[in-house]
């Protein structure tokens, strides 16, 4: 076998073993869909689109009235709501399921909606973890190779919802009041339930909402990235060398390399 045939069979390896991998592979803090801890969803109000869609006005202007109160008080944090945030906080509303509170759309679906990136939609809902009480828990299902060779589960789309007793005390008041007034235009009482959370896991249990988890994913990633280049690199002066070496004093004037 020449060097440049084990450089072949190398790099083959290593493209096989890329492409082989899962394209939804499983992470970390992720449930099953059928888990209980993966069961957060709850009926919004009495299920019906009029107080559902009094949540959603609600919500929207609670955001409104924060994203103000930044702009006044000159808030400089890097969490600071932009005003693309609410286009990507509507099309994330607008799935909501209002009887059974189901929302779990994919960032790639809410970018399309919001016409963004992928990755301006998730440091949003980084974003809205503080301020507005987003939460999502990560969820696999079973692959369609399982008990077969290959992946045996896959990610699915997270699971979102609202824990409204997370808020910033000034936030969880303009929220409060936005509900009170929605209502209150109607002639109605809030419900007590106004959100989509349903007790499942404790917020507390899970780092993934806080944006430290998300800048040490990150940081991991890159490493691992810059990791796999600098492998490739070896690997190529490794071939490289190989070459050289299989080659040496084999070429003649007479006879040149058929490889060339």
């Amino acid at each position: 076998m020449t060097a440049r045939a084990f450089g072949e069979i190398a790099f083959g390896f290593l493209d096989r073993k890329e492409s082989t991998s899962q394209d939804k592979p499983p992470r970390r803090w992720s449930y099953d869909a059928n888990d209980r801890r993966a069961q957060v969803f709850r009926r919004v109000g009495d299920g019906s689109k009029e107080q559902g869609w009094s949540l959603i006005g609600a919500m929207m202007q609670a955001f409104d009235e924060t994203l103000q109160q930044q702009r006044i008080n000159g808030y400089k944090g890097k969490d600071r709501l932009q005003d693309g945030d609410r286009r990507i906080l509507l099309a994330l509303l607008k799935r909501l399921d209002f009887k059974t509170g189901r929302l779990d759309p994919s960032y790639a679906e809410l970018a399309a909606k919001a016409g963004c990136h992928r990755n301006t939609v998730i440091k949003a809902c980084y974003r809205f973890v503080k301020w507005l009480g987003l939460r999502w828990v990560r969820r696999t299902t079973e692959a369609d190779t399982a008990g077969q060779k290959g992946p045996q589960r896959e990610q699915i789309s997270n699971a979102f919802f609202f824990d409204i007793r997370s808020l910033p005390n000034r936030v969880k008041q303009r929220w409060r009041e936005a509900v009170k007034r929605h209502f209150a235009n109607k002639g109605q009482r809030p419900p007590q339930a106004m959100t989509n959370y349903a007790e499942g896991i404790s917020p507390p249990d899970n780092p993934i909402w806080h944006p430290e988890f998300r800048s040490n994913i990150e940081a991991e990633e890159r490493n691992g990235k810059a990791g796999s280049r600098a492998l490739n690199e070896r690997l190529e002066a490794l071939g490289r060398a190989l070459d050289r070496a299989a080659n040496a004093g084999t070429q003649k004037v007479h006879c040149p390399r058929e490889d060339y």
